[in-house]
């Protein structure tokens, strides 16, 4: 059930990097001028321009649009693995990686997991802490 745990990880991995390019973006525009969005405005006419000097401008900008390709490669390679680990996902079978995948990556409770499998809310719960325990045992071999 790792995998599950490693998935869920990169979902909140990719959406931290589209975070950081959000935010990347907003910080060229405030030493550029340009939106990069709607590739509109006017070139070094900015707050940090104005504020901090055109040199010191020029250096930041530099400085994001590297952090900015950067980001926008990290966030290719990620969704990239994305892709890869959904094809994988898809070939497990048995209710003991359905169950996982719907409880760890899609955060479902027990009940909505019965109601959508079709099995009863009690047989959900016991699968569920045998796959917890068997999980916590493996964990604890790998670690010795």
């Amino acid at each position: 059930m790792q995998i599950m745990k490693s998935y869920s990880d990169l979902i909140i991995e990719i959406e931290l990097v589209k975070d950081q390019v959000e935010f990347t973006k907003r910080e060229i525009e405030y030493w550029t001028g340009v939106d990069m969005d709607k590739e509109q405005g006017i070139p070094l006419d900015s707050k940090g321009t104005h504020k901090y000097g055109l040199n010191a401008s020029l250096y930041q900008t530099d400085k994001k649009i590297n952090s900015y390709h950067q980001l926008k490669d990290r966030l290719k390679h990620l969704e990239y693995a994305k892709v890869r680990m959904d094809i994988l996902m898809e070939k497990l079978s048995g209710i003991d990686y359905k169950i996982a995948y719907k409880r760890i990556v899609e955060h479902k409770t027990h009940q909505e997991i019965a109601d959508e499998l079709m099995y009863t809310h009690q047989y959900i719960r016991e699968k569920w802490a045998r796959i917890k325990t068997y999980t916590q045992h493996t964990e604890n071999i790998a670690k010795a």
